[in-house]
């Protein structure tokens, strides 16, 4: 396993050579928030789209597998937002294997033009165990596995020099693991997620165990 400074898992043992593992990429949170009358910044989506694109690229990933809200509303799914999506999935050959997560709700508008494959809210493959929500993790049947979560946007607290920033983080517990929210655009909740959860930082380009 990687765990990248680009907020994504690479899994190299994953079926048909490997799959990157991602969570909580929001899409249409910047439209939604826009057709609720807020002012907010362009060019989030753009910037996952490009983030994540490059990390296909240097794995030679040929899947990405979500683990929950792809989405953030049904409001936000603009006509504009389907049409660059699609277009970035045809262009990479990525599939977009998704677990999906509370918000989202709306997801069969997209599941044709994003060619998604949907999975159960409890997807299993391999040793693993995909469910968006840690409080969802089943307690039976990971004896012998590990789960990967998402949902919490984990953060974590770097001081020094007088000075503090909040980043985001990965959380790996004995058997639990929870991703960092993929998108820039989300608030960062805790560190930890059990007793037995070591952090690793996101601190620009690299993961740092804190």
């Amino acid at each position: 396993m990687c765990l990248t400074p680009e907020r994504a898992v690479w899994w190299p043992g994953g079926a048909d050579g490997g799959a990157l593992m991602i969570a909580d990429t929001h899409w249409g949170k910047s439209e939604t928030l826009r057709r609720m009358g807020a002012g907010v910044p362009g060019g989030v989506l753009a910037e996952q789209l490009d983030r994540l694109g490059r990390l296909i690229a240097r794995f030679g990933a040929e899947r990405v597998i979500v683990v929950g809200d792809l989405l953030h509303a049904g409001i936000g799914i603009t006509p504009s937002l389907v049409d660059r999506v699609g277009e970035w999935v045809a262009a990479s050959g990525v599939v977009l294997e998704v677990v999906p997560g509370n918000h989202d709700r709306a997801i069969e508008r997209v599941i044709e033009p994003w060619n998604l494959v949907m999975r159960d809210a409890v997807h299993r493959e391999g040793a693993f165990t995909f469910v968006h929500d840690p409080a969802d993790v089943p307690g039976s049947g990971l004896a012998d596995g590990y789960a990967w979560c998402g949902h919490v946007h984990p953060g974590v607290r770097l001081a020094g020099g007088g000075d503090a920033v909040r980043v985001p983080c990965y959380v790996m517990g004995e058997r639990v693991g929870v991703l960092p929210a993929c998108s820039s655009f989300t608030g960062r909740g805790g560190g930890r997620v059990g007793d037995d959860a070591a952090v690793f930082a996101i601190a620009g380009e690299r993961v740092l165990q804190v």
